[in-house]
């Protein structure tokens, strides 16, 4: 127990570093012998798994995209669609952002009150 506590010195972090630098020496150590037939293996499994990652992600770039290119569309085609709809859109939140406003000002008065307490308490 007494081991660890005497390593505990104002050195630690050089200690820290040459314990990483070491370890880094073993992980190139390590990669530089790998032959071809395990470097084969780590390919033959990873390719699939990365080709998944691109098929499940397909699906969510073409809704984002289809989103992206169909409002660009709509704001360039029908102005005055897109302003009525976002003239609805915003008559339908204000009441919400009303709400949040009301909900989240004893938080903000609090916060002044304190801040102006810590200032005036400085002087």
């Amino acid at each position: 127990m007494s081991t660890y506590t005497k390593t505990m010195t104002l050195n630690t972090p050089e200690v820290a570093l040459a314990a990483l630098e070491a370890a880094a020496e073993k992980f190139n150590t390590a990669t530089e012998t790998m032959t071809a037939a395990s470097k084969f293996a780590l390919m033959l499994v990873a390719g699939p798994l990365l080709g998944l990652a691109f098929v499940i992600a397909l699906p969510i770039v073409i809704v984002l995209l289809t989103a992206y290119y169909g409002g660009w569309l709509l704001a360039t085609r029908f102005a005055g669609a897109v302003r009525f709809a976002k003239n609805v859109a915003l008559f339908f939140a204000a009441p919400f952002v009303g709400l949040a406003y009301i909900v989240a000002f004893p938080f903000v008065a609090f916060g002044a009150l304190c801040y102006y307490g810590v200032k005036a308490a400085r002087k």
